[in-house]
């Protein structure tokens, strides 16, 4: 599962938290057009950078900044507790980005702990084969701070009517031959387990 934040080919894109709270306007504005700083990767490092050519018609639309302009006792992860991503990510048959499309997991996800380490998922894994009558639904607790999650497999469709079980998400460093984007891109290893 590959999901891109920001960029000029998103495929998750915030709609709640921190770019919709008016009581927030100056970290709004040291934020700005950035959608989700951590996405599910729950790593901020690659984002803040100073290299001159982030902001503005030439950059990737991640503006210069860094914590030291976060308001006072506030950190990035209780910034964006709350935060709602949707996304709309390809699943591959490999870890690279171009390798044959699986299908596609359409759903969200909330940053549910003020420490930024867990996002509450709630998605559908549809299978291109079959022309996406079969699908897999998932709902859990993504953990970033450890090698793997375990969420639940919540039913089904087509073959998969009824189904349950559970996933097994890793998360993998993206690197530059898998994939180049201009995004934040977080790579996921999905492994189901599964009764129907």
């Amino acid at each position: 599962m590959h999901d891109i934040l920001g960029g000029s080919n998103p495929s998750a894109r915030a709609v709640t938290g921190v770019v919709t709270n008016p009581a927030l306007n100056r970290v709004q504005q040291l934020l700005f057009n950035l959608p989700f700083l951590t996405g599910l990767g729950g790593t901020t490092a690659n984002v803040f950078n100073n290299n001159g050519n982030n902001f503005g018609n030439g950059g990737i639309g991640f503006p210069v900044t860094n914590t030291n302009q976060l308001p006072e006792g506030m950190t990035l992860q209780k910034i964006m507790f709350g935060t709602m991503i949707v996304f709309d990510d390809e699943l591959t048959e490999g870890h690279e980005l171009g390798s044959g499309l699986v299908g596609k997991a359409q759903g969200f996800y909330i940053a549910s702990s003020v420490d930024g380490t867990s996002q509450t998922m709630a998605f559908t894994a549809k299978f291109e084969e079959s022309g996406y009558v079969d699908s897999l639904s998932f709902f859990g607790v993504h953990r970033t701070q450890v090698s793997e999650s375990h969420i639940a497999i919540i039913g089904g469709t087509g073959k998969y009517l009824n189904a349950e079980g559970y996933a097994i998400i890793k998360t993998f460093p993206v690197s530059a031959q898998q994939h180049n984007t201009d995004g934040v891109e977080t790579l996921l290893q999905l492994t189901a387990y599964l009764a129907y």
